[in-house]
């Protein structure tokens, strides 16, 4: 367990070591880190104390799981979700059950409250089954002002409690995190199904896709088709009803988002 007090990214910082021969397993985070990232290069910033922002890195047989990266996402989500929902629960704090957005961000009542993000590279010292995964971790506890329609733990605290500190989060989610990975390397995401489906924030609802996203905004360009959210498949692929039949997406190949009225 590695504890920082700035770094650039704790994903970089990761996978940095992996490529020097350096594979330990890994728990790291820091109090501030300037160019955090999140999917398709998106940066993530907050002021310290605002975010809890970690990674795990190990070494992983990640592609002889089915699904690979794109259902270790979907369990990583789950196993976070899991320990939130329990945290609360056990202090008697109410809060809305935590849901996954596919593939990679946790949502409170249709609001993003974090984001995962993984990577996989080659190591040296690693066998040739194997790879260095890195699976990086962004919670909101505070809100984000640049981010008005964000969730944050924060909001669901008691005000007469104690603030909440990122170490405190951490503890609640690391412990279950670790467990979660070191099962699905051995069980694939098939038997997490469906637990995932109950927390799954998308299935039922009329969803836009885009297959070429462009640097702006996806608001501000037409959709490559639209559909109904079917769930997942054991594979982790996100499963969409468009016109007459279902259509099978993997994370790299699409990005969606709920239809607004």
């Amino acid at each position: 367990v590695d504890v920082l007090p700035t770094v650039g990214s704790t994903n970089t910082a990761l996978m940095e070591q992996a490529r020097k021969g350096l594979t330990t397993p890994t728990l790291l985070t820091a109090v501030t880190q300037t160019a955090g990232r999140g999917r398709q290069g998106r940066q993530w910033a907050a002021q310290p104390g605002d975010s809890l922002t970690f990674s795990l890195g190990l070494p992983l047989r990640l592609e002889q799981i089915p699904g690979g990266g794109s259902a270790l996402s979907l369990a990583v989500g789950l196993a976070l979700a899991s320990a939130i929902d329990a945290a609360f629960a056990q202090l008697g704090y109410p809060a809305p059950p935590t849901q996954i957005k596919w593939p990679n961000d946790l949502w409170w009542q249709q609001r993003k409250l974090g984001g995962i993000l993984i990577e996989a590279t080659n190591a040296p010292s690693l066998s040739p089954l194997q790879r260095w995964v890195v699976i990086g971790v962004g919670l909101n506890l505070r809100p984000v002002p640049d981010m008005p329609q964000s969730a944050c733990l924060q909001a669901h605290w008691p005000d007469d409690a104690p603030p909440l500190t990122p170490g405190q989060v951490w503890a609640w989610v690391a412990p279950e995190l670790i467990r979660a990975v070191l099962r699905f390397e051995q069980t694939g995401f098939g038997p997490l199904l469906a637990a995932y489906q109950a927390r799954d924030a998308l299935f039922g609802h009329p969803v836009n896709l885009w297959t070429r996203p462009g640097s702006a905004d996806l608001a501000s360009q037409e959709p490559s088709q639209s559909g109904l959210a079917q769930g997942v498949n054991e594979q982790g692929a996100l499963l969409v009803h468009t016109g007459d039949q279902i259509q099978t997406w993997t994370s790299g190949d699409v990005s969606v988002r709920l239809q607004t009225p």
